[in-house]
């Protein structure tokens, strides 16, 4: 449901507060505009030029953040998760979850875990960014590795993507280097490259 919109639109009309979204729909926001929305207990917060298509996948609303920047808030961490270039943002146990999410370039985007621990998902390699924590992710697409015969459908198989994590600290980024397998990302100063899912 449309909370609070403020030059907001929800597909090609004008979104009014009130109005109900439901799987299929698009949601976007004009360079000035905002838009609040319920998804069941969750709240998704959409700011200025962006611009978001909402899906059900298994029972679990889904929102795929295509441009722009998206906060959200989730007392329970089922409620809905985000899909993002990077991969798709979800909350971590039981607790409540906070975040933000800004795609800032094609090949990047930032990750804030404001409340709770979030987990990212790239194609089942699972990274938790930590509450407190923000990073800069560099997405780069990685060709799958192909067999002798080349078919149409093995050269139109979606690349593989590669991670590269740099936190952003009070004055600015933080070298990046690899870390333990056994801990979990962003517990440290550093970021990891390519690290195995945290256990």
């Amino acid at each position: 449901m449309v909370a609070e919109a403020n030059r907001a639109h929800l597909g090609t009309s004008s979104a009014a507060i009130g109005a109900n979204v439901f799987a299929g729909d698009f949601v976007k926001t004009d360079d000035n505009g905002t838009l609040r929305l319920r998804l069941g207990a969750g709240e998704l917060y959409l700011s200025a030029a962006s611009y978001a298509s909402l899906e059900e996948r298994d029972g679990l609303a889904s929102v795929t953040l295509v441009k722009g920047s998206a906060s959200f808030s989730l007392p329970n961490p089922i409620e809905f998760e985000l899909e993002t270039p990077a991969g798709i943002l979800r909350g971590s146990g039981e607790n409540a979850t906070s975040g933000q999410v800004a795609i800032t370039s094609e090949h990047e985007i930032l990750v804030t875990a404001s409340r709770g621990d979030l987990i990212l998902d790239n194609d089942g390699d699972l990274h938790t960014i930590v509450e407190g924590k923000s990073f800069r992710i560099v997405i780069e697409e990685v060709p799958t590795a192909q067999s002798g015969s080349s078919s149409s459908a093995r050269s139109n198989r979606r690349q593989k993507r590669k991670l590269l994590f740099f936190e952003v600290a009070g004055n600015g980024l933080v070298a990046r280097q690899p870390v333990p397998n056994d801990s979990p990302l962003a517990k440290s100063s550093v970021t990891a490259t390519d690290s195995e899912p945290p256990r």
